[in-house]
């Protein structure tokens, strides 16, 4: 998953910094005006957002054609609040939303602003205030028309899956009126996401009702089928047979399964004890027989975001696990050749793994670029680059493990360490869902995410709905493997590594 949800972090990134959750121990006063290059009115093609930037204010709009809905706004802002979360954008005139994707030095993109004489037409008029706690203004067919305009003018590609949009919607929506309630217009939206079985598609309601699809089956829901052929139940398991305690059988079986696959790895350290663990856990790391493994579980989870301000947070975390992979590396810095395995990481933060990727480069190395939907085209390419990180780094022979559970930010991770020359992909392709999520809040509170960009290699390829290729393929924990008590990609791993 990718952690960076655009419409909740500039909701509330102000209020953080303004308030003065940043470490920094001088803090302008808040009378200050904001510097006049930034002051104006500010559009990010593709990504449905609008700023307008006054002396000491901000207001952030995210819209459609005919819909605008006014998300954040703030007063007494000064240039050091602003400055934590936006900058010039380098070599051009743009503003770009770089909170979020990381530190002042990450060289993940950010989200790139024009100057426009301007907003929007649709923020002109009839501007939908999401600012408090009023009723919604919308109807239901008017919620619906929003929800429909907002995956038909941003969703990053129909023809993935050879969707007719607008058919799915008369299909969906064929039966809703502005007397349906708020279950029939959620049933009507979680049909629409069939089709387009993309993992970072989804529906959340105040109500407790959540609904997405995936691009490919993961390891659990590989599970989860497995527990209802075990008892004799039919798969997708109905609604109707759903009790509390088929639920708590459920999430027994798979965590036990999920221990078990761990248990699975661990059996190839030469002791227990050699097995070191830090990061939370998910950064862990054996040696054996000269060769090196290291597990890598999440690209977030690192630290705590209700701890600090979206920048304050990035730089924990990025010192987190620069500190787990300098004891990880330093451990296994003479090893033959090196194992990463990020078959169950479904992802995070693009941040995180460019910042883990860069201990395996000696040279900078093009390793991915991206663009979003702009209408019937598309954004510029903006092109991300491994960079040889400063302290230790290993660049021999290695084989990274994947597998359809490799998600999203892991799966730039992966396609970041396909670029390098003495790395070898293992296991199975990674899951398919690489964009970050361009997530709405609507006005009767549901939240609906979507995909909105492309993420490309530096060959120009788009694994959208495919994941990223292995040079060798293995079936990641397969019911043979479990009854032979190995795992086979670790063994694989062993073979390319020795010859």
């Amino acid at each position: 998953m990718k952690l960076k949800s655009l419409a909740t972090s500039i909701a509330t990134a102000f209020l953080l910094s303004a308030c003065g959750s940043s470490n920094d121990s001088t803090v302008t006063s808040p009378s200050d005006a904001i510097a006049a290059k930034y002051q104006g009115n500010w559009q990010a093609p593709g990504y449905a957002l609008s700023m307008e930037i006054g002396t000491h204010s901000v207001n952030v709009y995210r819209h459609t054609s005919d819909y605008c809905l006014h998300i954040t706004e703030e007063m007494d802002v000064n240039t050091q609040d602003l400055e934590r979360l936006i900058r010039e954008a380098d070599e051009t005139q743009q503003l770009e939303w770089y909170s979020g994707f990381g530190t002042a030095d990450s060289k993940v993109p950010g989200i790139h602003f024009d100057q426009v004489v301007e907003l929007p037409e649709s923020c002109q008029n009839n501007v939908i205030s999401m600012l408090d706690d009023t009723a919604a203004s919308l109807d239901i067919l008017e919620l619906w028309d929003l929800y429909g305009q907002i995956f038909s003018e941003y969703y990053v590609d129909f023809g993935l899956n050879n969707v007719n949009w607008n058919q799915v919607l008369n299909d969906a929506g064929s039966e809703l009126h502005n007397d349906s309630d708020a279950f029939s217009l959620f049933l009507a939206m979680e049909q629409t996401l069939v089709p387009l079985s993309d993992g970072h598609n989804y529906i959340q309601a105040q109500q407790g009702w959540s609904a997405k699809t995936l691009t490919k089956p993961t390891l659990i829901e590989r599970l989860v089928e497995e527990f209802a052929d075990t008892n004799g139940l039919p798969f997708p398991i109905p609604d109707h047979l759903v009790t509390q305690d088929l639920v708590d059988d459920a999430n027994a079986y798979i965590m036990a399964h999920l221990e078990n696959q761990w248990e699975l790895v661990a059996d190839y350290a030469e002791d227990p004890s050699d097995i070191q663990i830090a990061a939370n856990g998910y950064i862990r790391w054996f040696e054996n027989q000269g060769l090196g493994y290291l597990y890598i579980g999440s690209m977030a989870g690192y630290a705590d975001p209700a701890d600090f301000d979206e920048l304050g947070y990035a730089v924990q975390t990025i010192s987190v696990v620069n500190s787990a992979l300098d004891q990880a590396l330093n451990d296994l810095q003479h090893v033959n050749g090196l194992i990463i395995d990020v078959r169950t990481n479904d992802g995070g933060h693009d941040f995180v793994s460019l910042a883990i990727a860069n201990r395996f480069t000696d040279s900078n190395v093009h390793a991915y670029s991206k663009q979003a939907r702009n209408g019937n085209s598309r954004t510029p390419l903006l092109d991300v680059y491994l960079e040889p990180h400063s302290g230790i780094r290993f660049t021999g022979p290695t084989v990274l493990l994947t597998s359809s559970s490799t998600v999203s930010a892991a799966e730039a991770f992966s396609l970041s360490m396909a670029q390098l020359p003495q790395v070898t992909l293992a296991g199975e392709s990674s899951h398919g869902a690489f964009s970050d999520v361009m997530e709405w809040d609507l006005p009767n509170a549901f939240r609906i995410g979507l995909s909105n960009e492309f993420y490309l290699s530096p060959q120009g390829d788009w694994f959208e709905g495919q994941g990223v290729p292995v040079d060798v393929f293995v079936p990641f924990y397969t019911v043979s493997q479990r009854e032979a008590e190995v795992d086979l990609g670790i063994e694989t791993a062993f073979a390319v590594l020795t010859n």
